[in-house]
């Protein structure tokens, strides 16, 4: 049997744990899960998100699923946040569980339901900054909300996520095991890395709870694409730096429109801003987060080619280094911006300054 057929037969025996499925289709185009649309036999009205959790990148997932239950419930008991948006709850299986575990001859498959969003829709790439500024403030309120929460409350669920450090000695790793084969294929990226290895120290320093994954799709939309109406995505929930949230959401709007664009910019810090509630420390950061986010992603696509393409999900060898050089361009608009996003930023202070003086 084909690994891809195979793939939906598993699929189709975990439904049955939860609900009779009429239906069941891939769904989003994620790097990581296994992840279906189903379809309940016996109540037409209702949709849910059938996840196989990954194992290799997801170690813990015992801590995986109490830390994402610790999530809802926070976003739940949040007045504001919920008078502003959804949240998808986890959904019990017929025996009342949260997570089923399959075993067979191919190894241990983890599945998890969510509740899906009906009327929903992803804005990849956002068409107008309205869209962007929607996606920038609920990721701002999301932050918010979980702000309650002691930093021991979350945990890293993927070992040395986002840590700048972690990431340089993995690749210092790879690179010194390679054969000379793969070092040549990564050549033209050696001295990019080399250049780009110091980045403010504080950036390093964990200062808030986290959503870990701010993509633009992880944003869900309203029908019309006019309202921000869920955050998704919770796995990599946990107490981090404030700015690697902003800089990963605009590394993915650049990335999705094509280019860093100031206009673009402005409408990510000003909605992350109205969201969060306050002006962050170190406002110098948000011109300097979405550069370190771009080449920390850039530096993982190499590591992990030089690694044999072992962490990220890719349909042919060489993708995680066409991958690398979009975010290594990303990295050098980035910079080449720094100065207009810096006058953004410090515009964004005077006016919020401004208005509470």
């Amino acid at each position: 049997m084909h690994a891809t057929e195979q793939a939906a037969q598993r699929a189709i025996a975990a439904a049955g744990v939860w609900v009779e499925p009429a239906g069941l289709e891939p769904l989003g185009n994620g790097h990581i899960h296994q992840t279906y649309l189903l379809s309940d036999k016996n109540n037409a009205a209702q949709r849910y998100v059938l996840q196989r959790i990954n194992p290799s990148v997801y170690q813990n997932i015992p801590l995986l699923m109490q830390q994402t239950q610790t999530v809802l419930a926070t976003l739940t008991a949040d007045a504001e946040y919920c008078s502003a948006y959804q949240v998808a709850p986890l959904v019990a299986a017929k025996d009342g569980q949260l997570l089923h575990t399959q075993n067979d001859d191919g190894g241990v498959h983890c599945w998890r339901l969510w509740q899906f969003v009906e009327g929903s829709i992803t804005c990849d790439p956002p068409s107008q900054r309205t869209q962007i500024w929607q996606a920038a403030r609920a990721f701002g309120a999301y932050q918010r909300a979980l702000a309650v929460l002691s930093p021991a409350a979350l945990q890293p669920t993927i070992s040395g996520f986002l840590h700048m450090p972690s990431y340089l000695d993995q690749y210092d790793k790879a690179l010194a095991g390679c054969s000379q084969v793969v070092r040549q294929e990564v050549s033209q990226w050696l001295s990019v890395v080399e250049a780009q290895r110091h980045w403010p120290e504080s950036l390093n320093s964990p200062n808030a709870m986290i959503h870990g994954d701010c993509k633009i799709n992880n944003v869900l939309f309203d029908a019309a694409g006019e309202s921000a109406v869920a955050v998704i995505d919770l796995d990599n929930n946990m107490y981090g730096h404030w700015a690697w949230d902003f800089g990963d959401l605009v590394r993915s709007v650049a990335f999705s429109r094509g280019g860093a664009d100031t206009a673009d910019y402005r409408a990510c810090a000003s909605g992350f801003v109205a969201g969060r509630g306050a002006f962050a420390v170190q406002r110098e950061l948000y011109a300097v987060a979405p550069a370190y986010l771009a080449f920390m992603l850039g530096l993982r696509f190499v590591t992990d080619h030089m690694n044999g393409d072992r962490y990220f999900s890719v349909p042919s060898r060489g993708d995680n280094l066409r991958r690398a050089a979009e975010q290594f361009e990303l990295l050098r608009q980035f910079q080449f911006h720094a100065q207009a996003f810096t006058e953004v930023a410090e515009e964004l202070a005077a006016e919020i300054s401004a208005k509470h003086s």
